[in-house]
């Protein structure tokens, strides 16, 4: 009787320890949130409902975007920094997430978040008006030379980007430039394209259809070397520009804390659709490729890149607006 008691007691233990084992094994087994801290047709809102739908097919479960835009990202950031450490949140971020918050100290892009997976790589490019008198990058540092002070360029906002790559840019050139921020890129883009401004940096998958219609000149590209998509453009590097590597990226993050069995399932399922062919033509329509690798790898990623903004926002005086 005793041993029949004892029996049932570890049948039942058993069953138990089972049973959670198998609930620590089904994430997701609710509703995922992805915050995107951009407006809906964004470039990482565009990603987000891409991979959204087939992580929802994999996991039975729905995977819904929630935009918070504003602030150049740091709210939708803090909305996920704030967020349950639970695994059912997760951060779809570009690179201005480091930049932002090189100006803007609301958050530590490198300790407040755990990095996930890098979803896509991009190049820059350095564009000209059409009516820009120089024709290619060494034209435009030497017209800079003789004229300091004297040509505009734009930007969607200070601390931004774009405004951080022409300040890495001017430093390392040693030109004199001034700058014009803008309320958004539209704004910024269609200035340039006008002539009220001579110079700015944004995606080449902005820039390629504006050079193709002759609005605008791409001088250059912000990758280390040309890329297959645009052989016909060169590096600034090849240009001259020293050690200038500067690319557009999107990655995946969650609240500090959450679990890593919730953020290995993340690596792994959506490292897997980043190889799906499908996923890859539509990253491709926005100049994007699908990228991948280790969270490790996203981390430093992440800090190098707040590291070198840092440094250029202390060096170019830039404030918070």
């Amino acid at each position: 009787m005793r041993s029949g008691s004892v029996a049932r007691a570890m049948l039942l233990f058993l069953c138990g320890w089972l049973a959670s084992a198998a609930a620590q094994t089904q994430y997701p087994s609710r509703m995922v949130k992805a915050i995107v801290p951009y407006t809906p047709g964004s470039s990482a809102d565009l990603i987000a409902r891409n991979l959204g739908p087939r992580l929802s097919e994999a996991w039975k479960v729905p995977f819904v975007v929630d935009n918070r835009a504003g602030a150049s990202g740091i709210i939708g950031v803090q909305a996920a920094v704030a967020a349950p450490a639970d695994g059912y949140t997760v951060l779809v971020i570009a690179d201005n997430f480091a930049s932002a918050a090189s100006v803007n100290r609301s958050y530590n892009p490198v300790d407040d978040l755990e990095p996930v997976i890098l979803l896509a790589r991009g190049d820059y490019a350095l564009m000209a008006s059409a009516s820009f008198p120089a024709k290619s990058v060494a034209e435009l540092i030497a017209m800079a030379h003789a004229k300091p002070g004297k040509i505009f360029y734009a930007s969607p906002g200070s601390g931004l980007p774009a405004h951080l790559m022409m300040e890495l840019f001017k430093s390392t050139v040693g030109i004199d430039i001034v700058h014009v921020p803008y309320r958004n890129n539209a704004a910024a883009v269609t200035d340039l394209a006008g002539g009220q401004v001579s110079l700015m940096f944004t995606s080449l998958g902005v820039a390629l259809p504006l050079a193709e219609g002759g609005r605008v000149r791409i001088l250059a590209a912000g990758a280390a070397k040309r890329t297959p998509r645009t052989p016909g453009i060169p590096s600034l590097i090849e240009a001259g520009v020293k050690d200038f590597n500067v690319g557009t990226w999107f990655a995946m993050l969650v609240p500090k804390g959450s679990p890593r069995e919730a953020r290995a399932k993340l690596n792994a399922d959506v490292a897997t659709l980043l190889k799906e062919p499908e996923v890859a033509d539509i990253m491709a329509k926005q100049g994007l490729s699908p990228a991948g690798g280790t969270p490790e790898e996203l981390h430093d990623l992440i800090r190098s890149d707040f590291e070198r903004w840092t440094r250029i926002v202390r060096e170019a005086d830039i404030k918070a607006d």
